[in-house]
């Protein structure tokens, strides 16, 4: 993937186009321009986690083996996971097309997340004193670091697994005690 090997400015639709095995007008048909062609990139690196707001999900046990799974799946494409280290970086820069996409999930996240554990924590699942944002906040920093190391040393770095080990800890400290 282009736009995750070359950023932005260095991804040229031609090469793209190549890649893909189209012609540089059968590219622009479907994306007239390279920012459509980012947008959907982006959406589909983000189509990745979708699993985690399966309605089906009632328990914060459930939503993170979700968010594991939706982790491990991410992983199989080093590109696409590439692609969003590089927005991290790239979101930070005024004018640029990912300017305020990142800050955008971050709030999408804390505002479907943070009820959600609360009602958890209510319901009893969760201890008395959570503070869902923190926990939210935590396992989201966890898994943009691992994905950053694993990245940086994908030989030594296992990332998926590292990530499910610190989340089950998270659950672990965060759980009701049979006791509460």
């Amino acid at each position: 993937m282009h736009f995750g090997r070359r950023g932005y400015e260095g991804a040229r639709l031609v090469d793209i186009a190549a890649e893909a095995g189209v012609t540089d007008a059968g590219l622009l048909h479907h994306f007239p321009t390279k920012r459509g062609l980012f947008d959907a990139v982006v959406a589909r690196r983000s189509h990745t986690y979708a699993a985690m707001w399966n309605p089906a999900i009632v328990t914060a046990r459930q939503m993170f083996d979700a968010y594991i799974a939706s982790v491990r799946a991410a992983a199989e494409d080093r590109d696409l996971a590439r692609f969003r280290g590089s927005l991290s970086a790239a979101a930070q820069l005024e004018g640029h097309p990912a300017e305020g996409h990142l800050a955008g999930q971050l709030d999408q996240a804390l505002a479907g997340l943070v009820p959600f554990l609360e009602g958890c924590r209510d319901r009893g699942e969760l201890r008395a004193d959570l503070n869902a944002t923190q926990v939210v906040l935590e396992v989201l920093a966890m898994n943009s670091g691992l994905r950053e190391l694993w990245l940086q040393l994908p030989e030594r770095v296992d990332y998926p697994n590292a990530l499910a080990v610190a989340v089950d800890g998270i659950y672990e400290r965060i759980r009701a005690s049979s006791g509460e």
